[in-house]
């Protein structure tokens, strides 16, 4: 069995955990084997139906390391507040249920933080996959904090949050994430902490998170955008800044099997995955046969992506 070394770890991973059995294992696994060691695993169950709780309390059996909290139902928010009121670390890192970590996240994070004093959080570049873990595409995201700040007020969020490693003691002075600010609750939260300390994001891919079938409702797109609206009002006004406000569109996920299999053939073109485009076409192809889109995306991968390219020239010069 392995111990926390003290009561007071360095870092605590806090994980909010609902309905999350097919992932749970690998982003549990990915915590206990990180390289930095002095860590607790907070997993805060919120009242899952299906074997999660059962798998957070055999790996709590084994590893002293990790504390469940197992609570009724609210929502991810009122999971994340619980997680951070209950972490020991002076740092608090950010994990979601169906993400994973690369081995050296924690080290390369904490060293960072402990280097930049006027640094409240850090974030890092991730690796997008698939709902079955196959690569798509790396993202990465500013890396400046001038910059951060300036996405930040365009009403963009330029970080990823299960990747963010933040100060605790910044987390608890500004109250944690916000109740009414659901569906864009982290956005919320960075407007906040870039009040007290600067937001970095390391260019490294340290972390895997996955993308998955988003079967959101129109009405709920419509409220990330209200959040994001009155959350970015409210720091205009914090700040004293008087200047034209950016028009905020609601955000856009892939809520049909259609879209998701388009958007993850096209991430992983562009992140040179050809194996995860044929994949994705494929599925594609079967939900809709003869579909030009999914003969189109299946196509490019035959060719390669220097025949595509000159095919896709060609076709230009005839348009124009």
């Amino acid at each position: 069995m392995i111990s926390v070394a003290n009561n007071h770890p360095a870092v605590s991973v806090v994980l909010p955990v609902f309905n999350a059995e097919r992932f749970l294992g690998e982003a549990i696994d990915s915590t206990l084997t990180q390289t930095f060691a002095d860590l607790e695993l907070i997993a805060v169950d919120d009242g899952s139906t299906d074997r999660s709780l059962e798998i957070l309390h055999d790996y709590e059996s084994r590893d002293e390391r990790v504390r469940v909290i197992a609570r009724s139902h609210t929502g991810i928010v009122g999971a994340r507040n619980e997680g951070i009121k209950a972490a020991r670390g002076r740092y608090v890192a950010a994990l979601d249920n169906d993400d994973a970590m690369y081995p050296t996240r924690l080290a390369e994070q904490v060293v960072f933080l402990e280097d930049q004093d006027d640094v409240v959080a850090v974030g890092a570049a991730a690796l997008l996959v698939d709902i079955d873990g196959d690569p798509l595409i790396d993202r990465h995201l500013a890396t400046a904090a001038d910059k951060i700040e300036q996405e930040l007020l365009n009403g963009r969020n330029p970080m990823m949050q299960p990747g963010v490693l933040f100060r605790r003691d910044t987390l608890l002075e500004i109250g944690g994430y916000r109740e009414s600010c659901n569906y864009s609750e982290d956005y919320d939260l960075f407007l906040r902490l870039s009040e007290r300390g600067k937001l970095r994001n390391l260019d490294q891919v340290l972390l895997k998170h996955r993308q998955h079938l988003n079967r959101a409702s129109t009405s709920q797109y419509e409220q990330q955008r209200r959040v994001v609206v009155e959350s970015l009002t409210e720091a205009y006004q914090r700040r004293g800044l008087v200047r034209p406000f950016p028009e905020i569109e609601a955000a856009w996920h892939p809520n049909t099997p259609v879209g998701y299999h388009i958007r993850c053939a096209s991430d992983a073109w562009d992140g040179d995955n050809p194996a995860t485009v044929r994949k994705h076409a494929f599925a594609l192809w079967k939900l809709r046969p003869w579909s030009l889109r999914a003969l189109e995306l299946y196509s490019r991968t035959v060719m390669g992506r220097r025949a595509y390219s000159i095919v896709e020239q060609i076709k230009a010069t005839i348009r124009g």
